[in-house]
């Protein structure tokens, strides 16, 4: 049986945070140039008609990532870049990760062919660097411009980052001493589609062995989620898997979709629709359990419901051998109410809490493990993957009409 990981993609306080410090990577190989490049202009969150046929849905699957070694429940997605300065030069790279949790293409520099030329965003002449700070840790990268594509759909020009860039300078000890360098888990990058777009984080520019922060930055200029910046199809996100058998499974097959209620395809089918106030980073609602009332996101970078239990709620004895896990006696139910950030639209809902050492006894070659939780909430309630299994969760981008809802909100 492999090793289980708690992993938690979900960003620091469900914000993208970055290290106060610039520098770069490690002895991976990079294809970003230090030519010149000035992001394009959003223009906005045009519609798109019902009767189109552009292909606006790519596979997702859970399974064991590249080396067969990533944590369980961890969707991953295909994604195609291509360079902005010779667009037929493109590179496929699948197991990126997908996250409603954070923000924008992250791909790390050795996954990258190195004729692929995608080239540095630079900001007055100097290359451009972040770090970036995930619930697991920090990573540290370049930016670079890129084509992306997915299905058919094309986001022209947009700025992503490059993991382990080696050149740029090596990480500072403001940006490492944030927490573990996080690997994500031996996915080949990640792809955040969270309500909104750009990640608002701390960038930096670099000259010689140094980088320094720079707080001229603008947001045009940020990582920003593909999905905001196709043509189409644009205004948030549909997250569909199955249940997971009763045996477990290696592999589970669901969809992304693109669009919300710009599709035969994509309409706003959810019961449950939780808007934030428009102004919160992550477009967040409000789980209250126990007495207690918590941010939240529906998370599928997160592996696990991660949430900790008060004293007084239904029993969760931590897992013996698998730290940090539940591992109550028996299926427990745990009551919660969840509404938007504001209190209204609340429903209550009972979520069943499993022995994850018992299901892992009992289903060992499985990649995905229902209603699994654990502690680390941090005075946050994360719906991570397992909540996704069975579902159709919408995730909407902040200021989009989507379906007929006003973003951000989340909903199933």
């Amino acid at each position: 049986m492999k090793k289980i990981q708690i992993i938690s993609t979900a960003l620091i306080g469900l914000t993208l945070a970055a290290c106060n410090g610039g520098g770069g990577g490690n002895s991976s190989s990079s294809n970003a140039s230090n030519t010149s490049n000035t992001p394009i202009e959003s223009s906005g969150l045009p519609q798109k008609s019902s009767n189109s046929t552009v292909n606006n849905v790519v596979p997702v699957t859970v399974d064991g990532g590249p080396s067969g070694n990533s944590p369980y429940n961890t969707p991953f997605v295909s994604v195609t870049v291509c360079s902005v300065s010779n667009p037929t030069n493109c590179q496929t790279i699948d197991h990126i990760i997908l996250d409603t949790g954070s923000m924008g293409l992250r791909i790390f520099a050795n996954k990258l062919n190195s004729n692929l030329n995608l080239t540095n965003e630079n900001v007055n002449g100097s290359p451009t660097a972040e770090c970036t700070l995930f619930g697991s840790g920090y990573d540290w990268g370049s930016i670079a411009m890129a084509n992306v594509q997915m299905g058919s759909e094309v986001a022209t020009n947009i700025p992503i980052q490059i993991i382990n860039d080696p050149t740029i300078p090596g990480v500072p000890s403001n940006c490492s001493n944030q927490g573990a360098y996080n690997d994500l888990g031996g996915a080949n990058g990640i792809i955040g589609v969270n309500p909104l777009p750009y990640d608002n984080g701390t960038y930096y520019s670099c000259s010689g062995s140094s980088c320094s922060i720079n707080s001229n930055i603008n947001t045009n200029q940020q990582v920003v989620s593909p999905v905001y910046m196709f043509a189409n199809d644009n205004n948030g996100v549909i997250v569909q898997l199955p249940n997971v058998p009763s045996g477990g499974s290696s592999s589970l097959s669901g969809t992304l979709t693109f669009g919300i209620g710009t599709e035969q395809n994509n309409q706003l089918t959810a019961q449950n629709v939780f808007t934030s106030n428009g102004t919160a980073q992550d477009g967040s609602f409000t789980t209250n359990y126990d007495s207690g009332s918590y941010d939240s996101i529906f998370d599928t970078g997160s592996t696990e419901l991660f949430f900790d239990t008060p004293a007084n709620s239904p029993a969760l004895a931590v897992c013996q051998s698998l730290s940090g896990f539940y591992c109550p006696t028996s299926t427990t139910a745990i009551s919660t109410q969840i509404s938007s950030l504001n209190g209204s639209n609340a429903i209550n809902y009972s979520y069943n809490i499993i022995n994850v050492e018992n299901y892992l006894n009992s289903n060992q070659n499985t990649e995905a493990i229902p209603n699994a939780a654990a502690e680390g909430g941090d005075n946050f309630f994360i719906w991570g993957l397992p909540f996704f299994y069975g579902k159709k969760v919408f995730s909407a981008f902040t200021g989009a009409n989507a379906g007929g809802a006003s973003g951000p909100y989340f909903a199933f």
